[in-house]
Formats: C-alpha cells, sequence, structure tokens
C-alpha cells in the first residue's frame, strides 16, 4: 500500500491508499518518489478541472515534475541512485516519434493529463529509456529537470548564443528556468512581469528583472512564459527577430501585419523532447542561484488544504515531499 494525491474532481483532492506495484517488466525502473514540483497545469487541474481540451471526467493523480531514488536496476541506472523523470511515454510508432518528434506524438501518456495518473505516489514504474541519472543532485533539484526542460527545447531552437539579446516575459519558475538556459548559451538575459514578487525572485537568482512597463528596449529573441502577454512580446522583439511561445497560453491572437511587415517568427513549444540530460546538467551548473526554486517544502498529507486555500500563490515554485 502506498499514498497518493488523487484529483477525485474539481477542487476534490484526496490523499489516500493505493497498491503499491510490485511487478516491474523488463526495460522498466522502479522508483522511490521523493520530491514533486506543483506546476501551474497541476493547480489549474484542481481550481478548473481542465486545461483547453484535456479535461478531468474521472479521478487522477497529480504531479508530473519528479525527482526519486531508484528501487531496482536497470542497464544504466542502479539501485539507490537519484534520478529525475521524463513524465511522458511516446507511441513509439507514429510518424512523430519515428522522426524523432515524440512531443508531438497524439498518443503520448503524460503523467498527469488525463486520463494518466502523475506521480505524487510514492512509487513509479517507468521505462528506463525515460529515467535519467541526476547524480550530485538532492531529489528536489532533480525534479527541476523537468520544468528545466522546457527551457532546454525553447532555446535550443531558437539558435541564440553570445552577443545575442533576450527577454523573458513572465517570471515564475519556468520563465526563471530559461533564463538559466539563456544565459548557458552566453546571450545577454533580461527578465520582467507585472508582479513584483516574481521579480524579486528572478532577482535572487541573479537576474535582471524589471516590471513589463519599464522595458524599453528590444530583443533578438522573446520568450514568452506568462501565458498572456504574446502582443507584449511582438512590441520588444527586433525586426527578423523570434517568438517562442512556451506553455498553453490564451487565445488572445497577435498582430499579423506586425509580424509581416517586421519579418519576425513566431515559434509554439509544446513541452520537450530529449532535453533532460541537458537539463540536469545545467541544474549542476547553476545549483547555487537555483535555491530560491527549491527552498519551499510541503508533506504530501498537507497538501489539500495548501491549493484549497490558495497559499501555493506565495511561492515561485513549491516542492511536494513523499
Amino acid at each position: 500500500i502506498m499514498r497518493a494525491a488523487i484529483l477525485e474532481s474539481q477542487k476534490n483532492l484526496k490523499i489516500r491508499d493505493i497498491k503499491n506495484p510490485d511487478y516491474v517488466p523488463d526495460g522498466y525502473v522502479k522508483i522511490r518518489v521523493k520530491s514533486v514540483g506543483i506546476c501551474g497545469s497541476d493547480v489549474h487541474y484542481y481550481s478548473s478541472g481542465r486545461i483547453g481540451d484535456f479535461i478531468l471526467k474521472s479521478p487522477m493523480i497529480l504531479g508530473h515534475e519528479t525527482g526519486g531514488i531508484a528501487e531496482s536496476d536497470g542497464d544504466n541506472i542502479k539501485r539507490g541512485d537519484v534520478v529525475a523523470i521524463e513524465p511522458g511515454i511516446p507511441c513509439g510508432k507514429c510518424i512523430y516519434c519515428r522522426s524523432g518528434r515524440y512531443n508531438l506524438c497524439s498518443d503520448i501518456k503524460f503523467f498527469a493529463t488525463p486520463p494518466v495518473d502523475g506521480s505524487m505516489r510514492e512509487y513509479i514504474v517507468h521505462p528506463e529509456g525515460f529515467v535519467y541519472n541526476a547524480k550530485g543532485l538532492s531529489t528536489s533539484e532533480a525534479s527541476l529537470a523537468e520544468p528545466m526542460s522546457v527551457g532546454v527545447y525553447a532555446v535550443r531552437k531558437s539558435l541564440i548564443g553570445p552577443g545575442d539579446s533576450v527577454l523573458i516575459t513572465g517570471s515564475g519558475s519556468v520563465g526563471i528556468l530559461t533564463a538559466f538556459v539563456a544565459e548557458s548559451s552566453g546571450a545577454s538575459v533580461t527578465l520582467s512581469d507585472v508582479d513584483p514578487k516574481k521579480m524579486d525572485y528572478a532577482s535572487k537568482c541573479g537576474f535582471n528583472a524589471y516590471l513589463n512597463d519599464k522595458i524599453r528596449d528590444k530583443f533578438d529573441a522573446v520568450f514568452e512564459c506568462s501565458g498572456f502577454a504574446s502582443e507584449f512580446a511582438l512590441e520588444h522583439v527586433k525586426r527578423g527577430g523570434d517568438i517562442f511561445l512556451i506553455g498553453m497560453g490564451n487565445e488572445d491572437g497577435l498582430n499579423n501585419l506586425k509580424i509581416t511587415s517586421n519579418e519576425i517568427t513566431v515559434h509554439g513549444i509544446f513541452r520537450y523532447r530529449n532535453t533532460f540530460e541537458t537539463a540536469i546538467s545545467i541544474i549542476k551548473k547553476y545549483r547555487e542561484r537555483m535555491k530560491p526554486l527549491t527552498e519551499k517544502h510541503i508533506g504530501l498529507e498537507q497538501l489539500p488544504d495548501y491549493l484549497e486555500n490558495g497559499e501555493y500563490a506565495k511561492y515561485i515554485k513549491t516542492i511536494v515531499d513523499l
């Protein structure tokens, strides 16, 4: 028997006993889950019961930002290793999987996306190909590899490098983690937000951060991480530059005339692919500066009240300890 955080229905989260997996198929690893970061999607499913076309129709375990300890041996993973978990298991057969673009697989089974259970449970059994050795990191730090992977994927697509200027709009955890990736590529990085508290977190992590209305410059690339500021991004990208829309965002639309007349390229970023090893190496490089992202911890039993009273909004990232 193990404990799990089960979203029974909208705003109805229960911590319940479920069966502990006792069978580990070939090619899989059993993991003792120790740290799961609360993501905006977890909060959204809790509060709204849906994200776009992904609708909660039956009980689902929350969580997909996962760090843990291997409980069984694999080919490259040994019992006792600290590991980070890639939470999407693609079908491996469709044209997207076969061409290496597995993040676009329509049959991908992604943790805590209805109807697939997530990782806020004490044990999971996962394909070894999506389990990554995070030796030298704590399980809390390893859990950051998932949200950082979004930034790794976006920055990799951007081809930015030394001498390039980058604006990241939205200084939440994904924005800050994307900033670390952009900095590691050699670019000059600025963050912005409408919330002074988030800017304070960005500053604590060593970045230049400003309120949106203080941004005057134009940048080679803009990474939109707020979900609301695509028009703001368009105002602050140079002619011939690139905008990367990270996360689900909203449906506000963009000014096609501005995009065309300034030859701006707009990229949609959906999750990631082949990013975790890079994410882990960047976390190791910047782990001291990343400490504000792993300061707040709660126990699994505290989670229902924590989501109900909205206390999570006070922190840039909360880690659930199991």
